[in-house]
């Protein structure tokens, strides 16, 4: 969904290993360097570490305020925390 300035991509479900692969060409496609990369992880269960080497990928290619991740669960946040990524979520 792009909105304004933003691309808001709705994730759900396991960001596993293999959907990963699945969503990364998906993802590169859509990312425009002029327009915020948001991940809305509301409805994201759980996220590997292929998931997040996606989200590294975007924030070096976008920079602090083109990209961040919206809505991430408790665990999530966990996770991003312990990987030293916590300023990529905004509340």
């Amino acid at each position: 969904m792009t909105i304004d300035d933003q691309i808001i991509c709705h994730l759900s479900g396991r960001l596993d290993t293999h959907g990963s692969l699945d969503l990364e060409p998906k993802i590169d496609e859509i990312t425009h360097p002029e327009k915020v990369l948001v991940f809305d992880f509301t409805e994201v269960e759980y996220i590997s570490s292929s998931f997040l080497r996606i989200c590294i990928k975007k924030y070096k290619q976008l920079g602090t305020e083109r990209f961040c991740v919206k809505n991430p669960t408790s665990d999530i946040k966990r996770v991003f925390k312990i990987a030293g990524l916590e300023k990529m979520i905004r509340e």
